[in-house]
């Protein structure tokens, strides 16, 4: 038994397993989703009443800069009356973000099975899932996801299409490659402040690392700085963000922000450290990193001075905090925790291999020839299978599909809609809903029937409200 540990196979099996305890309770869930009350109607019902493109400017020019968001949020499927769609995004999503982090493995560890990627991102997701924030904010309220998941989604793939570049011979293939990292430079920031923030360090980074560590004048960052900076433009001239960020007497005091940021990442930091497997897992990858350097191929994606990954790290994770207190005087929201994990443990993994990878070319401590007895490896491996027993978020969406609270609100769903349409009037009252999944369920219809949910709905369903009954 101790033996098998110690093989490769062995281990990547073990990660595929823990990735498949993730996704299928995921994508289960996706199958009983529902647009939400919040927000989602709202989007549609401005749609049907202005039209698809005034009803965007007028997002643009009242509400909010996120140009790319807005885009995202009026083509729900509700604009074409189809709510089963909503199953379908979070189940696409679902698998979109996965994908993206395989292809991200597969592009820095190209000599690993595909075996060896999935297992990677099965411990990457088992992590995320394990502490993640909301899970319903993450994967299945739209309004949420298409301004934090998705574009975290394609930040990691413009990671990839970044490494792709550098690699590819002059010609048409590189050209479609440099237009692709563009539009995907242009998308992640229109999405919110939060994402705008990591790409313009990322890409301002990545050109001043070129021109100052590297000493080269890189045309292509050069041109992603240009893409990044219109990009910018088009979201600060929008008329809305003065209005976002006029509601709290704390917005906009830099001193405020940044040393609530500060206080509120270490927090963070200090609960994900030792709440959760982290240092499990760290272990572990620090076990295997020397076996990875071999590859001279990986080991220069790792080249890079450790005080350089540390500081981007940081920077990656504090600029997702500052904009919240910066704009509007608060903590983030659970959607933006989200991110900021999210971030979090890919810069803790790939912080670490640049600490090991120094350590190895120095032979430091006998870095080149660690080894990690099976024996210690049987006990971590107890140890991550305990953590997911314990987890309040695995109890949770297994408990939401397993024990039918799931299928109960699908089913709810169904027969409100059925009623609404049938009953006649302007104003419909529907009952509170019984089935409410912590996993999928954010908040149901409004009581007051000035309220603008209320309207939303009725707006979407022909009516002028739809009311939450107050004594059912």
């Amino acid at each position: 038994m101790l033996k098998t540990l110690q093989k490769p196979l062995f281990q990547n099996l073990f990660n595929i397993g823990l990735l498949i305890l993730v996704l299928i309770p995921l994508l289960a869930l996706a199958c009983y989703n529902h647009p939400s009350p919040v927000d989602d109607y709202c989007y549609i019902d401005t749609v049907f009443k202005y039209g698809y493109f005034e009803a965007m400017n007028f997002y643009y020019t009242g509400w909010t800069g996120r140009y790319f968001g807005i885009l995202m949020n009026h083509s729900n499927p509700l604009i074409f009356k189809w709510p089963g769609g909503f199953k379908l995004l979070s189940f696409l999503l679902i698998l979109g973000l996965t994908s993206s982090l395989f292809a991200l493995a597969k592009e820095v560890f190209p000599k690993w099975s595909r075996l060896g990627s999935f297992g990677l991102v099965g411990g990457l997701l088992f992590l995320f899932i394990l502490k993640i924030a909301s899970i319903a904010e993450a994967f299945y309220w739209m309004a949420a996801f298409v301004t934090y998941t998705v574009p975290n989604a394609l930040t990691i793939y413009w990671l990839v299409v970044m490494l792709r570049w550098y690699q590819l011979p002059k010609g048409g293939l590189k050209n479609f490659t440099s237009v692709l990292a563009g539009f995907l430079v242009f998308a992640v920031i229109g999405c919110s402040e939060t994402n705008l923030t990591i790409m313009v360090l990322l890409v301002a980074g990545w050109w001043g690392y070129q021109l100052v560590i590297n000493r080269t004048w890189d045309w292509f960052a050069v041109f992603l700085v240009a893409v990044a900076a219109f990009s910018c433009y088009i979201f600060f001239t929008s008329p809305g963000n003065l209005l976002r960020m006029s509601g709290n007497p704390e917005g906009r005091n830099i001193p405020f922000s940044a040393m609530q940021s500060i206080k509120l990442l270490a927090r963070l930091s200090l609960e994900w450290m030792t709440r959760t497997p982290l240092l499990v897992f760290t272990i572990l990858w620090i076990a295997v990193l020397p076996k990875i350097f071999v590859n001279q191929q990986t080991m220069r994606y790792f080249s890079v001075p450790l005080w350089v990954a540390v500081l981007a790290y940081f920077g990656i994770l504090f600029v997702q905090i500052f904009p919240s207190y910066y704009g509007i005087g608060i903590e983030p929201a659970p959607r933006v925790i989200n991110s900021i994990y999210l971030y979090f443990l890919i810069g803790w993994f790939y912080c670490l291999a640049v600490l090991v990878r120094y350590f190895y070319q120095q032979d430091f401590l006998g870095a080149k020839n660690w080894y990690l007895p099976p024996s210690i490896k049987l006990v971590l491996a107890i140890l991550i299978v305990v953590s997911a027993l314990f987890s309040q978020n695995f109890r949770m969406v297994y408990g939401d599909w397993l024990r039918g609270r799931a299928a109960a609100y699908d089913s709810e769903l169904k027969q409100r809609y059925a009623y609404i349409e049938n009953t006649p009037g302007d104003r419909v009252y529907v009952e509170p809903l019984k089935a409410r999944p912590q996993s999928l369920f954010l908040d149901d219809a409004n009581p007051d029937p000035k309220h603008w949910w209320a309207r939303c709905m009725g707006g979407y369903f022909g009516k002028k409200e739809v009311v939450l009954k107050t004594n059912p």
